[in-house]
Protein backbone atom coordinates (compact mmCIF):
# COMPACT_ATOMS: atom_id res chain seq x y z
CA UNK A 1 0.00 0.00 0.00
CA UNK A 2 2.83 2.18 1.24
CA UNK A 3 4.57 1.77 -1.84
CA UNK A 4 1.64 1.80 -4.28
CA UNK A 5 1.00 5.83 -2.79
CA UNK A 6 4.83 6.44 -3.02
CA UNK A 7 4.33 5.22 -7.06
CA UNK A 8 1.44 7.38 -7.54
CA UNK A 9 2.83 10.89 -6.18
CA UNK A 10 6.07 9.82 -7.71
CA UNK A 11 4.07 9.61 -10.92
CA UNK A 12 1.96 12.97 -9.98
CA UNK A 13 5.16 15.16 -9.70
CA UNK A 14 6.55 13.84 -13.26
CA UNK A 15 3.30 14.64 -14.74
CA UNK A 16 3.31 18.13 -12.87
CA UNK A 17 6.78 18.60 -14.25
CA UNK A 18 6.25 17.76 -17.61
CA UNK A 19 3.53 19.86 -17.84
CA UNK A 20 4.99 23.00 -16.23
CA UNK A 21 7.72 22.44 -18.43
CA UNK A 22 5.42 22.18 -21.47
CA UNK A 23 3.45 25.38 -20.41
CA UNK A 24 7.34 27.31 -20.50
CA UNK A 25 8.25 25.87 -23.83
CA UNK A 26 4.58 26.96 -25.22
CA UNK A 27 5.56 30.50 -23.28
CA UNK A 28 8.91 30.88 -24.24
CA UNK A 29 7.47 30.35 -28.28
CA UNK A 30 4.90 32.90 -28.02
CA UNK A 31 6.24 35.62 -29.19
CA UNK A 32 7.38 34.40 -32.41
CA UNK A 33 4.34 32.24 -32.92
CA UNK A 34 2.18 35.31 -32.67
CA UNK A 35 4.12 36.98 -34.96
CA UNK A 36 5.35 34.81 -37.81
CA UNK A 37 2.47 35.42 -40.19
CA UNK A 38 4.31 39.02 -40.73
CA UNK A 39 5.95 39.22 -44.01
CA UNK A 40 8.72 41.36 -45.85
CA UNK A 41 6.85 44.32 -48.18
CA UNK A 42 5.93 43.63 -51.84
CA UNK A 43 4.37 46.08 -54.35
CA UNK A 44 0.99 46.71 -53.72
CA UNK A 45 -1.64 49.50 -54.30
CA UNK A 46 -2.03 50.99 -50.95
CA UNK A 47 -0.21 50.18 -47.71
CA UNK A 48 -2.92 50.39 -44.71
CA UNK A 49 -2.50 51.72 -41.39
CA UNK A 50 -4.63 49.72 -39.20
CA UNK A 51 -6.08 51.86 -36.13
CA UNK A 52 -5.22 51.81 -32.08
CA UNK A 53 -1.10 52.24 -31.48
CA UNK A 54 0.94 54.95 -30.85
CA UNK A 55 2.40 55.32 -33.69
CA UNK A 56 4.66 52.89 -34.63
CA UNK A 57 2.47 51.41 -37.17
CA UNK A 58 2.68 54.64 -39.16
CA UNK A 59 6.45 55.14 -38.70
CA UNK A 60 6.87 51.32 -40.38
CA UNK A 61 3.70 52.52 -43.13
CA UNK A 62 5.78 55.78 -43.84
CA UNK A 63 9.21 53.14 -44.41
CA UNK A 64 6.66 51.33 -47.22
CA UNK A 65 5.72 54.30 -48.70
CA UNK A 66 9.22 55.55 -49.10
CA UNK A 67 10.93 52.56 -50.26
CA UNK A 68 8.40 52.47 -53.31
CA UNK A 69 6.22 49.73 -52.33
CA UNK A 70 2.68 51.46 -51.96
CA UNK A 71 1.81 54.96 -53.74
CA UNK A 72 -1.07 55.19 -51.12
CA UNK A 73 -1.75 55.04 -47.17
CA UNK A 74 -5.17 54.64 -46.09
CA UNK A 75 -5.55 55.20 -42.35
CA UNK A 76 -8.29 53.29 -40.66
CA UNK A 77 -9.30 52.51 -37.10
CA UNK A 78 -10.62 54.55 -33.78
CA UNK A 79 -8.27 55.39 -31.58
CA UNK A 80 -8.27 54.80 -28.21
CA UNK A 81 -10.63 57.31 -26.20
CA UNK A 82 -11.47 58.93 -29.84
CA UNK A 83 -13.97 61.04 -30.28
CA UNK A 84 -16.10 61.75 -33.48
CA UNK A 85 -14.54 60.31 -36.99
CA UNK A 86 -12.09 61.72 -38.87
CA UNK A 87 -10.37 63.78 -36.18
CA UNK A 88 -9.33 60.60 -33.88
CA UNK A 89 -7.33 59.95 -37.53
CA UNK A 90 -5.74 63.81 -37.94
CA UNK A 91 -2.63 63.30 -35.84
CA UNK A 92 -1.41 60.54 -38.28
CA UNK A 93 -1.71 62.21 -41.12
CA UNK A 94 -0.17 64.83 -40.00
CA UNK A 95 2.40 62.82 -38.74
CA UNK A 96 2.98 61.81 -42.60
CA UNK A 97 2.38 64.94 -44.06
CA UNK A 98 4.95 66.85 -42.54
CA UNK A 99 7.67 63.59 -43.60
CA UNK A 100 6.69 64.37 -47.21
CA UNK A 101 3.56 61.84 -47.84
CA UNK A 102 1.76 64.39 -49.92
CA UNK A 103 -2.38 64.88 -48.66
CA UNK A 104 -3.50 63.02 -52.11
CA UNK A 105 -1.62 60.11 -50.96
CA UNK A 106 -3.57 59.57 -47.97
CA UNK A 107 -6.98 58.53 -47.21
CA UNK A 108 -9.13 57.55 -44.71
CA UNK A 109 -11.47 54.15 -43.81
CA UNK A 110 -13.39 55.83 -40.74
CA UNK A 111 -16.21 52.87 -40.61
CA UNK A 112 -14.32 49.97 -39.19
CA UNK A 113 -14.57 48.97 -35.23
CA UNK A 114 -12.33 46.22 -35.02
CA UNK A 115 -10.03 43.86 -36.64
CA UNK A 116 -12.80 41.88 -38.62
CA UNK A 117 -14.58 44.76 -40.17
CA UNK A 118 -11.27 46.33 -41.09
CA UNK A 119 -11.30 43.53 -43.24
CA UNK A 120 -14.11 44.09 -44.30
CA UNK A 121 -14.43 47.52 -45.00
CA UNK A 122 -11.18 47.56 -47.06
CA UNK A 123 -11.94 44.60 -49.23
CA UNK A 124 -14.64 46.34 -50.27
CA UNK A 125 -12.53 49.37 -50.67
CA UNK A 126 -10.32 47.37 -52.90
CA UNK A 127 -13.03 46.29 -54.97
CA UNK A 128 -14.48 50.41 -55.18
CA UNK A 129 -11.54 51.17 -56.18
CA UNK A 130 -10.24 48.29 -57.93
CA UNK A 131 -6.80 47.62 -56.36
CA UNK A 132 -5.70 43.87 -56.06
CA UNK A 133 -3.22 44.18 -52.89
CA UNK A 134 -2.70 45.98 -50.03
CA UNK A 135 0.23 45.84 -47.69
CA UNK A 136 -1.52 45.89 -43.89
CA UNK A 137 0.68 47.25 -40.95
CA UNK A 138 0.12 46.29 -37.39
CA UNK A 139 2.15 45.65 -34.05
CA UNK A 140 4.31 42.30 -34.21
CA UNK A 141 1.83 40.53 -31.62
CA UNK A 142 -1.14 41.31 -33.72
CA UNK A 143 0.16 38.93 -37.03
CA UNK A 144 -1.15 35.50 -36.41
CA UNK A 145 -4.67 36.82 -35.37
CA UNK A 146 -5.23 39.37 -38.06
CA UNK A 147 -3.75 36.60 -40.46
CA UNK A 148 -6.69 33.77 -39.46
CA UNK A 149 -9.23 37.25 -39.54
CA UNK A 150 -8.24 38.59 -43.00
CA UNK A 151 -7.72 35.23 -44.93
CA UNK A 152 -11.51 34.47 -43.71
CA UNK A 153 -12.77 37.66 -44.97
CA UNK A 154 -10.79 37.44 -48.33
CA UNK A 155 -11.48 33.72 -49.08
CA UNK A 156 -12.60 33.72 -52.55
CA UNK A 157 -12.15 37.18 -53.33
CA UNK A 158 -9.48 36.77 -55.77
CA UNK A 159 -7.61 40.13 -53.99
CA UNK A 160 -4.18 39.75 -51.93
CA UNK A 161 -2.98 40.84 -48.49
CA UNK A 162 0.42 41.19 -47.27
CA UNK A 163 0.75 41.49 -43.46
CA UNK A 164 3.89 43.50 -42.25
CA UNK A 165 5.16 44.11 -38.53
CA UNK A 166 6.01 47.28 -37.02
CA UNK A 167 8.89 47.87 -35.41
CA UNK A 168 7.97 49.02 -31.77
CA UNK A 169 11.01 49.64 -28.83
CA UNK A 170 8.82 47.10 -26.81
CA UNK A 171 8.66 44.01 -28.63
CA UNK A 172 10.95 41.20 -28.39
CA UNK A 173 9.47 38.01 -29.40
CA UNK A 174 11.77 36.04 -27.21
CA UNK A 175 11.50 38.25 -24.05
CA UNK A 176 7.60 39.20 -23.87
CA UNK A 177 7.51 38.75 -20.87
CA UNK A 178 10.12 41.30 -19.46
CA UNK A 179 7.93 44.47 -20.94
CA UNK A 180 4.66 45.12 -18.97
CA UNK A 181 2.81 46.32 -22.90
CA UNK A 182 4.32 43.28 -24.77
CA UNK A 183 3.16 40.80 -21.75
CA UNK A 184 -0.62 42.64 -21.54
CA UNK A 185 -0.35 41.95 -25.87
CA UNK A 186 0.26 38.74 -25.75
CA UNK A 187 -2.28 37.62 -23.26
CA UNK A 188 -4.74 39.33 -25.04
CA UNK A 189 -4.35 38.21 -27.87
CA UNK A 190 -4.66 34.46 -26.81
CA UNK A 191 -7.81 35.83 -25.35
CA UNK A 192 -8.97 37.14 -28.08
CA UNK A 193 -7.76 34.48 -30.28
CA UNK A 194 -9.79 32.08 -27.99
CA UNK A 195 -12.93 34.58 -28.50
CA UNK A 196 -12.68 33.72 -32.47
CA UNK A 197 -12.34 29.87 -31.57
CA UNK A 198 -15.30 29.84 -29.79
CA UNK A 199 -17.45 31.75 -32.39
CA UNK A 200 -16.42 30.34 -35.45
Amino acid sequence: MKRTLVCVLVSLAIASAVAVAGLAVVALGAGHWLESPGQSPRRADAVVVLGGNDGDRALRALEVYRDGFAPTIVLTGLEYGAAAPPAHLVWRAEFLETRGVPETAIRFEIEARNSYSEAVELLALMRKEGWHTLIVVSDPPHMRRLAWTWARVFEGSGLDFVLVASEPDWWDAGRWWHDEKAGQFVIMEFIKLAYYFARR
